[in-house]
């Protein structure tokens, strides 16, 4: 193989491939990075057997081959170049050598035979969303997801669409956070995936800041690839049933309250500071005459009180949550007030300001 790049175009290349290369796995570095180069393309693959990336990108192809590059450093050694264009060719023994004006370098090479190569999922059902709605919806609902030590199901975030609308779902049975956009285009078909949060992590981590393009999310069976631009990315799904999520949501409350959400999340952010130090991290909610009583009690830390006013409606209430699960909602929501719905004991709604496709349930605790 021998080719020329511009050492843009391959820092680009490499930095997309890295978040397949990274150590997540003893062997990472023995698996190496796959290059393929034909007909004016550079083809680059990088896998942790998690996930795997492909991504194809214009070069000038001397001698087309293939080959593996093990070299842990080759990402960062890219990232140091500066010069215009970077050579790669293997014209000696198990050693593959990468130039850049002055730097020549010579690297250990795999057998690229033995890379395992991705395999474009056959006989898929596809689906089209702007990775702008993607990345809100993640953004969204990506708090509300279990910890390791939850069942499988529970670590992903679900992924509904249809017709003209689309939906996240994440819950760590604790509290659910649940996301739709209205899409412009129709889709030709639902979906309903179950799809690991450090997936969407990488996944959202490639798509572009600023401009929205189209993502391509196809799936087969166990398998799950979202193509856009020059990238194809693949990955498993989470195997088993989530949830029956609609059932979380109650029928009707009995209270409801808007309030400001500056000042809800300024009290509860003052009452973090004991509730931390709380086996439980609680703080209660105190609801009567068209204000709240913010409150937290620590035999240990000492204890604070606040009073915020609002609009309520219903009898006196007094409820406990978990603080920092109030405070993940608030930091992810806009607009000048929240609503609030309520159930004495009971799992408490919290809506936007306008918008009733972002929604937040979270159930009480029993106490400190």
């Amino acid at each position: 193989m021998n080719i020329q790049i511009e050492t843009a175009q391959l820092q680009r290349a490499l930095d997309t491939v890295s978040r397949a290369a990274t150590s997540k796995i003893a062997n990472n570095d023995d698996l190496g990075i796959f290059f393929s180069a034909h007909d004016d393309c550079l083809e680059i693959e990088a896998t942790d057997y998690i996930i795997g990336i492909h991504v194809e990108v214009p070069a000038t192809v001397m001698e087309s081959g293939d080959t593996v590059i093990r070299a842990p450093y080759l990402i960062d050694l890219v990232k140091k170049f500066s010069a215009p264009s970077v050579t790669i060719h293997t014209d000696k023994e198990k050693v593959v050598t990468v130039s850049c004006g002055q730097s020549e370098n010579d690297l250990v090479m795999g057998l690229a035979g033995e890379f395992p190569r991705l395999e474009t999922l056959d006989q898929t059902q596809t689906a089209v969303l702007p990775s702008d709605q993607l990345k809100d919806m993640y953004q969204q609902t990506r708090f509300a997801v279990g910890g390791d030590n939850q069942r499988a199901i529970f670590t992903g975030i679900l992924l509904e669409a249809q017709y003209r609308r689309a939906r996240m779902v994440a819950t760590d049975t604790h509290r659910l956070a649940c996301r739709d956009v209205e899409l412009e285009e129709a889709m030709a078909r639902p979906v309903s995936l179950v799809i690991p949060e450090k997936v969407w992590a990488d996944l959202i981590r490639l798509l572009p800041a600023e401009d929205s393009i189209p993502v391509t999310i196809h799936w087969f069976r166990s398998k799950v690839a979202f193509s856009f631009g020059n990238v194809y990315f693949v990955a498993s799904l989470i195997e088993g049933e989530f949830p029956d999520y609609r059932r979380v949501f109650p029928a009707t409350f009995q209270a409801k309250a808007v309030i400001d959400r500056k000042s809800l999340t300024a009290a509860l952010e003052r009452a973090a500071l004991i509730a931390r130090n709380m086996t439980y991290r609680t703080v209660t909610l105190k609801w009567s005459d068209n204000q709240l009583e913010t409150s937290v009690v620590s035999a240990e830390y000492g204890s604070m009180e606040e009073t915020i006013p609002c609009q309520y409606e219903g009898a006196p209430l007094d409820i406990v949550f978990n603080c920092f699960y109030l405070l993940d909602i608030l930091k992810h929501s806009y607009g000048d007030t929240v609503t609030l719905h309520m159930l004495p004991n009971g799992p408490m709604l919290v809506e936007q300001e306008q918008d009733e496709l972002y929604r937040y349930i979270v159930t009480p605790m029993r106490g400190n």
